[in-house]
């Protein structure tokens, strides 16, 4: 709960600060993804997720496209070890809208979970080690890589607004915040790099599949002094979470 009450106060700080700049730009955007945990044995698991950004024309020009692989120590049942490979595709010229920047970031996270009442709280912090491919004027690219690391501490707070839960049917109004902080000889003015704070709703095809549909907003510092990308985003991601030490379909873990 502390770590959440300084994120509110960062939060609260970064809006009047950025309305101080100059050069803001804002897209508006359709984010969507799949994200895939299946449980293999009481300790092992497997993380897989995909992920699109979509700015101004839906569907047809693309920010980020995200493809992640990776493994998850179960500690207990509320708290788990992940480490992956994410391969990122990021797309910096409007004008251009085939030509991307290849990303490789390897990361490594711990999430754990606990409750309070009828509110369930899903807690994680992730460390990023990225490696971005260098581009000159935004649509050439170099040999040369940009290495840096990235830690994210991110809440997701769950509220069932039905009477069932995890079931066929329930619904959960769902609210979180994540904060990134950048790190490395590259970084010099966006240590600070973006906070994202989202507000929607889960539905829940059964104990184990759910679809989550929201609003997004997200402030992030760019690398240039006062530079800055204001993004409105709906997003929706389908969660697909699966345990195979059961004979019949998984469960939720």
């Amino acid at each position: 709960m502390r770590h959440f009450i300084i994120l509110c106060w960062i939060s609260l700080f970064s809006k009047p600060l950025l309305a101080q700049q100059k050069q803001v730009v804002h897209y508006n955007q359709l984010w969507y993804a799949y994200n895939n945990n299946t449980r293999l044995t009481d300790r092992w698991g497997i993380w897989m997720d995909i992920q699109n950004k979509d700015k101004s024309e839906y569907l047809h020009n693309f920010d980020v496209k995200e493809n992640t692989l990776g493994g998850i120590y179960y500690l207990k049942n509320k708290m788990k070890l992940t480490g992956a490979f994410t391969y990122i595709q990021s797309y910096p010229n409007d004008l251009l809208p085939d030509f991307f920047a290849p990303e490789y970031r390897p990361w490594q996270m711990i999430q754990w979970k606990n409750n309070l009442k009828n509110t369930s709280f899903a807690h994680w912090v992730r460390l990023e080690e990225r490696f971005k491919t260098k581009t000159i004027n935004g649509n050439q690219l170099t040999n040369n890589v940009d290495f840096s690391y990235r830690l994210r501490y991110n809440v997701f707070i769950e509220k069932p607004i039905t009477v069932k839960k995890h079931e066929k049917g329930a619904v959960s109004l769902s609210i979180a915040e994540e904060i990134y902080l950048n790190y490395g000889q590259s970084i010099v003015y966006n240590t600070f790099d973006q906070n994202r704070i989202f507000g929607g709703f889960l539905y829940y095809f059964n104990n184990h599949d759910f679809l989550q549909l929201g609003y997004t907003n997200v402030i992030q510092h760019l690398p240039s002094k006062d530079r800055y990308k204001g993004i409105d985003a709906i997003k929706l991601t389908f969660f697909n979470n699966l345990d195979f030490r059961k004979k019949n379909n998984g469960h939720k873990s």
